[in-house]
């Protein structure tokens, strides 16, 4: 609401000067704030909260201009998604399940072989560039990163433990607070934490534990254990466990997903949709 002494400054100032708008929408507020004491506070506040509006309208259509363009770069340059303006998007749940939506729809044009290859090929690029590391300086960038791959729910655990390894990051270096462990110099143990990975993905806990893939479901061992490991554990547990659908885009007619197809994955798939106990068939690519 307006204040009814000096309209122009407190409107100007507050509604305004502290908002980035475009020059030109710019160019028009400080012609009516010219022309405001002829105006009156009633017509200028009015005019006023008309041009805010555009201004909000303008700069959330430039968002989502950005945010499109995004997501069509990377879905034909996925090592792009390292770059500032874009990796900006990737900690969004929508953006990024929305893109493994629409890559997996793209596959759907090839033939099962071909879009195994390219899925596999698409999502090792997308891990590498989400996962940059250089130094234990960089550590922070690569945890972003593994949660940004985990919360798109598109099964990147296979491709998420080969980078770690071709890295040579280890648990301890990955999730040094959680093991209670030195931080390797440079490194200032900032970002998501082991539970931060095992709510999203829960199969992770063997790379945490040093298990391999293969490896039986780390065991609850109360007092036979340390405890950090017997807390992961049950975070592991109750996020789901030892279920490759947690971390996989649901397939029931109500959710309509899609998985990119790779060449660990088979063409069809005899796990039921976790929102429906319906025999009724799933769409799996």
């Amino acid at each position: 609401m307006c204040a009814t002494h000096e309209p122009v400054a407190a409107l100007s100032f507050f509604d305004f000067k502290t908002m980035p708008v475009p020059k030109a929408v710019r160019d028009v507020m400080d012609t009516i704030d010219v022309h405001a004491q002829r105006m009156g506070d009633g017509p200028y506040c009015a005019i006023a909260s008309k041009m805010q509006a555009l201004s909000d309208s303008i700069n959330n259509d430039e968002t989502a201009t950005k945010r499109t363009f995004a997501a069509e770069l990377m879905l034909e340059l996925p090592a792009c998604g390292g770059a500032a303006s874009v990796a900006k998007y990737t900690h969004e749940r929508e953006f990024m399940q929305g893109l493994m939506r629409r890559k997996a729809l793209e596959l759907q044009e090839y033939d099962a072989h071909c879009a195994a290859v390219m899925g596999t090929a698409w999502k090792i690029e997308l891990a590498e560039a989400l996962m940059p590391y250089h130094g234990p300086s960089t550590l922070t960038d690569v945890r972003i990163g593994i949660q940004n791959l985990f919360l798109a729910r598109a099964g990147f655990l296979p491709q998420v433990v080969s980078r770690l390894a071709k890295l040579g990051i280890s648990p301890h270096m990955l999730c040094p607070r959680d093991f209670g462990v030195e931080l390797c110099k440079g490194d200032d143990g900032s970002g998501p934490t082991a539970e931060d990975f095992l709510f999203y993905e829960p199969r992770f806990l063997r790379w945490i534990l040093g298990r391999g893939e293969l490896e039986p479901w780390p065991a609850l061992c109360l007092g036979g254990q340390p405890e950090h490991v017997s807390r992961l554990i049950l975070v592991a547990n109750s996020e789901g466990g030892d279920d490759k659908k947690i971390n996989q885009p649901c397939q029931c007619p109500r959710c309509w997903g899609f998985r990119i197809p790779t060449l660990e994955s088979s063409r069809v798939s005899l796990t039921p949709s976790e929102c429906s106990s319906d025999s009724e068939s799933e769409m799996v690519l």
